[in-house]
C-alpha cells in the first residue's frame, strides 16, 4: 500500500463507520487500508476539520508584532531601506532569519508596498517653506489671480525620444533614433490663472540678458500694479533670474517680485492653481511634430 492514493470519500466513510461502532479491523479489511490509517485520518480531521490536510507551503516565516513595529518605524524614517538591510536588522536585533522573498511577501501583507520614491531635497528648509506658504495664503486675496509664474525649459533631438518600450523576454527593446543632439531650443513662458501670457522660443540657451528682455518686453506690459490682478511675478531661484536691473524695473512698474524658497515649487504651484508642466515631457508625449509647430510659430 506504499504511495497509494486514497480518496477523501473512503477516508470519510471509514471515520463514519468507526464512529458508528464498527470494528477497526473490519473497516480496514473492507476498505483495503492499513490498520494505522484510521488513526492518522482522525488526527488530521481533529487538526484541520477535514480528512485531507492543506497543501504543504513550506516552513512558515513568522514576524512578531514587535519586529513589525520596528520595521514600520524604519520605513517611516528611511523609506529607501533595502530588503537586504532590513533582513540584516531582523537577524541582528530580533534574531529572525528570513529570506528576502518571504520578507517581501510579509511586507505586502502588512501594507508596506513597494512604491516609487518621492524625493525630498535635503537642502530644503522646512520652517522657511512654511513661512512662505503662510504669507501666500494670508497676505493676498486668496484667489490666485495676482500671481504670474515664470519658468523655462529646453530640449534637443534626444529629449523627444521615448524612454521606455516593450520586447519579448530575453530580447532587447531596440528602436532607431538620432545620435546627434542637434539644435537646442529653450521655451520660456509666463502663466497666470487665465492661461499663458507669453511663451517665446529661443534657439540655444537662455542667459540673463535674454530673460530680462523677455520680462520687460513681453510680460510687464500684460501685468498690473500691486495688488491688482497679474501684479505679482513668481519665479524660482535660477541664477539668470537674480539681477538688480530686473528688480529695479519691476519696482518702478509697481510689480512685486517673489522668489520661491528652495525646494517648494510644486507646493506653491498647487496652491496658486497653476501647474508649471515641463515642456520637454510634453514634447516627448506629443512627438517631434508638435515641437516643430511650436518653433515655427
Amino acid at each position: 500500500m506504499v504511495n497509494r492514493r486514497i480518496s477523501p470519500d473512503i477516508k470519510e466513510c471509514a471515520l463514519c463507520l468507526w464512529e458508528l461502532g464498527w470494528d477497526r479491523s473490519a473497516i480496514c479489511s473492507t476498505l483495503l487500508v492499513s490498520q494505522a490509517s484510521p488513526y492518522r485520518w482522525v488526527q488530521i480531521f481533529e487538526e484541520f476539520g477535514s480528512v485531507t490536510p492543506p497543501p504543504f507551503m513550506g516552513r512558515p516565516r513568522i514576524i512578531g508584532l514587535s519586529a513589525l513595529t520596528a520595521i514600520k518605524e524604519i520605513y517611516t524614517l528611511h523609506a529607501d531601506t533595502y530588503l537586504l538591510e532590513l533582513q540584516w536588522r531582523l537577524a541582528i536585533h530580533h534574531d529572525i532569519q528570513i529570506s528576502t522573498l518571504a520578507l517581501q511577501e510579509t511586507l505586502e501583507c502588512t501594507g508596506l508596498t513597494r512604491k516609487l520614491l518621492h524625493k525630498i531635497a535635503i537642502e530644503r528648509e522646512h520652517e522657511r517653506c512654511c513661512d512662505f506658504l503662510y504669507t501666500i495664503q494670508h497676505g493676498f486675496s486668496g484667489t490666485g489671480h495676482e500671481f504670474v509664474t515664470v519658468d523655462e525649459s529646453s530640449k534637443n533631438e534626444h529629449d523627444v525620444a521615448c524612454r521606455y518600450g516593450r520586447a519579448p523576454i530575453g530580447m532587447l527593446a531596440d528602436f532607431e533614433d538620432v545620435f546627434i543632439r542637434g539644435i537646442r531650443y529653450t521655451l520660456v513662458a509666463a502663466m497666470g490663472m487665465d492661461g499663458y501670457i507669453a511663451q517665446p522660443v529661443v534657439e540655444g540657451s537662455l542667459d540673463s540678458y535674454d530673460f530680462f528682455d523677455f520680462i520687460v518686453e513681453d510680460v510687464v506690459p500684460e501685468m498690473g500694479v500691486f495688488p491688482d490682478n497679474c501684479s505679482v511675478l513668481v519665479m524660482d531661484n535660477c541664477r539668470i533670474h537674480h539681477t538688480d536691473m530686473l528688480q529695479e524695473t519691476l519696482n518702478a512698474q509697481g510689480i512685486m517680485l517673489l522668489y520661491l524658497p528652495p525646494m517648494i515649487y510644486s507646493q506653491v504651484a498647487d496652491y496658486l492653481g497653476v501647474a508649471d508642466y515641463p515642456v520637454a515631457n510634453s514634447m516627448r508625449q506629443r512627438g517631434q511634430s508638435n515641437h516643430n509647430s511650436i518653433v515655427q510659430s
